[in-house]
């Protein structure tokens, strides 16, 4: 079930000050080097057993990361559709497909919590199905783009930060 972000960045900050854990509102923390440990958000969604953990190990500090959806992610997306080599009738496919995230703006699209223990990071992150998408738009489109051109060089969504996982 797809869990409601909004709700969850509302209710993450008083649940981990009642488990006296200190909160380090920072940036995205996942990196493309493979040097973060993400827990099993499939097997194991709820948040409450990543900050248990995290207790164990005696982490008094997590990190809290939430990424709104945004309109300019929308027509981000759209200008790298407007530049790959894609045929017409998917080109309109995936115009549509982005049209439909319109009612999305504004709302959470991502949620990392994250702890450092013995020089690794271990993550949290929980995305919406909207974010999703519009990372398989993504993708898709990176299939078509001219050769030679790396549309993740100059890709405003990751700054360095966000993985197309």
């Amino acid at each position: 079930m797809q869990p409601d972000l909004d709700s969850l960045k509302n209710e993450l900050p008083p649940y981990l000050e009642s488990r006296g854990v200190v909160i380090f509102h920072g940036e995205s923390r996942l990196t493309d080097d493979g040097s973060v440990v993400m827990w099993d958000v499939e097997k194991r969604p709820d948040f409450r057993e990543f900050v248990e953990c995290s207790q164990r190990l005696g982490v008094k500090v997590i990190v809290l990361h939430t990424r709104g959806f945004e309109q300019q992610n929308i027509d981000d997306v759209s200008e790298e559709l407007a530049d790959c080599e894609m045929p017409q009738a998917e080109r309109r496919d995936m115009e549509r497909r982005l049209k439909k995230l319109q009612p999305y703006t504004g709302f959470t699209s991502q949620i990392e919590i994250s702890f450092d223990y013995e020089s690794r990071v271990y993550m949290f992150e929980a995305r919406s199905e909207f974010m999703n998408e519009l990372l398989s738009i993504m993708n898709d489109i990176d299939l078509w783009m001219p050769a030679g051109e790396d549309s993740e060089e100059e890709d405003p969504m990751t700054g360095g930060f966000f993985s197309r996982n």
